[in-house]
């Protein structure tokens, strides 16, 4: 009787493995044959899989947005409406922070877009993915109309800060990446609250007569 191969199990397996790579050694370290390696498979059995580097990196950039968009839906069901505003939209931003080891493994994949370059067909669609976000939390905070996230904001000033908010979590993410010594996670979560309330006292000037 033939073996009854689980494939979707497999791939789960080979995501692990691609993950422990890209965890310990960066998405330079990426290969047909050090994820097999690390899965305890042959070459030729992960190829039945995936056929090159390259598809292993677009899968490994999918697998953490897949991950960080369960966190966000999850938040949405979890958090509590008696949280301070402020504290709400840095828990949505901070699922892009590598504050612990999942979310650095995560940031190390979002590495890869640099290694595809071109090869990369998605990367405008991540990068509006991310700026939807911004642009739906800077308009939660200041109580103005979401819209359309996948488009420009209708009111420039949101957009505008959309845009400062995308920069400022970039800028800490590689911070912390690049020189944890010198900023801890605590101290990146009090950075970007600083920030959010930067956005409220912006909104407040603007908003007065």
């Amino acid at each position: 009787m033939p073996k009854i191969v689980d494939h979707e199990q497999r791939r789960r397996e080979l995501a692990e493995a691609l993950w422990r790579v890209i965890s310990e050694s960066g998405p330079t370290a990426v290969s047909i044959r050090t994820v097999a390696a690390e899965a305890g498979w042959s070459p030729g059995a992960l190829r039945h899989y995936f056929q090159t580097r390259e598809e292993l990196l677009v899968f490994a950039m999918n697998l953490s947005e897949d991950r960080v968009t369960e966190r966000i839906t999850r938040l949405s069901a979890e958090q509590s409406p008696d949280m301070p505003l402020t504290d709400r939209v840095a828990e949505y931003a901070e699922q892009l922070l590598p504050l612990d080891g999942t979310r650095r493994a995560e940031y190390r994949a979002w590495e890869s877009a640099g290694v595809l370059g071109e090869y990369d067909k998605d990367r405008a669609q991540r990068w509006n993915l991310q700026r939807r976000l911004y642009r739906q939390l800077v308009a939660s905070l200041v109580g103005a109309p979401v819209g359309n996230p996948f488009e420009p904001h209708a009111d420039p000033w949101v957009e505008e800060w959309a845009g400062y908010l995308h920069t400022q979590v970039d800028g800490l993410a590689l911070e912390l990446m690049v020189t944890p010594g010198m900023l801890d996670a605590d101290d990146a979560r009090q950075r970007l609250r600083n920030f959010l309330g930067r956005i409220g006292e912006a909104w407040g000037y603007r908003a007065d007569p």
